[in-house]
């Protein structure tokens, strides 16, 4: 039996604390708050599902992108692409049944075996680009999932189903800290009648971290850069080290060999990023518009496997009859 340290309880933290408890091991969680919450776009790739449960809200079979106010591209598949899942309560399920220290206090970590550094972007030794989003009410729901690119910025606005008749519509750009304006305005702009029930920012990584040992999840660096999406790797991060630690193995060889994939789609993602904004106005817009209207392109995006790989599998859905556009 090992005694685990585990420090900060997102979606790494919470699922490898877990994992540890119900395999005999003595946890202790520790985090500023005794509840989860954490505001994003809610959404994963229907491409993976972790070992305990989450609530799907809704199921995702349709996109639309938009370029500086235009609508660019549309595609809609024939099963869900991506869910939207009630992260806050299935991370607040596995919380439970450990033990948790609350608090600022800096923990006293001496007598454990292991410790893991789970904090999400929390370090902040990495670039952080700071988003808002609100959850919001309609009266006229569309169910398709919305980018919304603006070729003066790096980074987009969301619309996504949340629930029946509910919406997340959210906002993140590098240039721009002050999300929370922007995204107000642009509701404004977009919908004539709505609720805001709920609004809330935080910021997520999207550049490299200043070390990776001892870490797993978003405090990892973790995050697709393009997409901003954090929850299926910080997952599969948890998985790989539980099953290191587990079984007695060496956990950063471990961490290095489970997540070589996906370290390689984040460092392509990352030159991508950089490419685009490192142009001026007219470039970007350009290579957005060849981006957006590519559907081999846009369904790796959608799963996050922009490479040589991923590319194939997508060219492959295409071929035998996947989506329609």
């Amino acid at each position: 039996m090992l005694r685990v340290a585990v420090i900060g309880g997102g979606v790494g933290g919470s699922l490898i604390g877990s994992l540890l408890h119900d395999a005999g091991h003595d946890v202790t969680l520790f985090d500023i708050k005794d509840k989860y919450f954490k505001p994003c776009g809610d959404i994963v790739p229907n491409v993976y599902r972790p070992p305990f449960p989450w609530r799907v809200e809704y199921e995702i079979k349709d996109f639309a992108f938009y370029l500086d106010g235009e609508r660019v591209y549309d595609v809609s598949y024939r099963s869900p692409k991506w869910l939207t899942i009630n992260k806050s309560e299935w991370i607040n399920s596995m919380r439970a049944k450990l033990r948790q220290m609350v608090g600022n206090e800096k923990p006293k970590l001496d007598n454990y075996d292991v410790v893991l550094d789970s904090r999400g972007p929390y370090p902040m030794d990495r670039e952080v680009v700071y988003t808002t989003r609100v959850i919001m009410k309609v009266e006229n729901f569309n169910p398709e999932a919305i980018l919304e690119f603006n070729t003066r910025l790096t980074g987009f606005y969301w619309i996504f189903p949340a629930g029946e008749g509910l919406l997340n519509v959210g906002a993140g750009f590098l240039e721009d800290k002050n999300s929370r304006k922007l995204l107000l305005e642009y509701l404004r702009e977009r919908f004539t009648k709505y609720e805001i029930l709920d609004i809330r920012g935080a910021p997520i990584s999207i550049g490299k971290v200043a070390k990776k040992e001892g870490r797993i999840g978003e405090a990892r660096g973790l995050v697709f850069p393009l997409s901003g999406e954090g929850i299926r790797p910080s997952a599969i991060s948890a998985e790989i080290a539980f099953g290191a630690l587990n079984k007695g193995k060496p956990l950063e060889q471990e961490l290095r060999k489970g997540l070589s994939t996906i370290e390689s789609r984040i460092s392509i993602q990352s030159l991508l990023l950089n490419w685009y904004r490192s142009s001026n106005i007219s470039m970007r817009r350009t290579m957005l518009r060849h981006f957006l209207k590519s559907e081999i392109l846009i369904d790796a995006f959608l799963e996050d496997k922009l490479d040589f790989q991923g590319i194939k599998e997508s060219m492959e859905l295409i071929k035998s009859g996947g989506i329609s556009t």
